[in-house]
């Protein structure tokens, strides 16, 4: 079809009903946007580990990262839809709108679970400093995590769908060393 995307297969669902999957180019936007977004809070955190001091609050990095995550979030959005806008030569309309959404959506989903580690310092149950080293080791799990569900049904060999998910894993630890060696 032209100015569209491929024709989606249908699965079926537990009740028994025909359901569309997803477009392979949506799946690959989703991943895309969640790697970028992990990437984008890890060095985020990084960055505010320098600026963090002992009477820093938990509220304040929390701000920070989520703003931080959501102008990238922001951007996403602005950046798919100017696209879909020259692609298509409309607006996104249903599910188009909606995939949109789900796959920018993604970059606040990834830095979720950061955020809920900085919450603990404003609620004083850990020190910010140390809400932050928790936040970075989620996203540095998050990363491989990404990394093992993009590798899971490839046809790559057992060895290098471990050195994919190592190597991504590799790539957020190195985020944090360089910044750790760097000052």
């Amino acid at each position: 079809m032209p100015g569209g995307s491929r024709r989606c297969p249908t699965v079926t669902d537990t009740a028994g009903s025909e359901v569309e999957e997803a477009p392979v180019e949506h799946v690959v936007a989703m991943l895309r946007e969640r790697l970028y977004g992990a990437i984008s809070c890890l060095a985020t955190l990084v960055v505010l580990t320098r600026y963090t001091e002992d009477d820093t609050s938990g509220w304040a990095r929390m701000l920070d990262v989520a703003v931080t995550m959501g102008g990238l979030w922001a951007a996403s959005l602005l950046a798919d839809w100017v696209a879909h806008l020259a692609v298509h030569e409309q607006a996104p309309h249903g599910m188009e709108r909606w995939r949109i959404l789900q796959a920018s959506g993604q970059i606040l989903q990834a830095a979720a679970l950061p955020l809920a580690a900085l919450a603990t310092a404003g609620f004083g149950l850990l020190d910010t400093d140390t809400a932050m080293w928790v936040a970075k080791w989620i996203l540095v799990g998050e990363l491989g995590l990404i990394a093992l569900l993009a590798v899971r049904r490839t046809r790559l060999p057992w060895w290098q769908q471990i050195l994919t998910v190592a190597t991504l894993v590799a790539v957020g630890l190195l985020v944090i060393a360089v910044k750790v060696l760097a000052h």
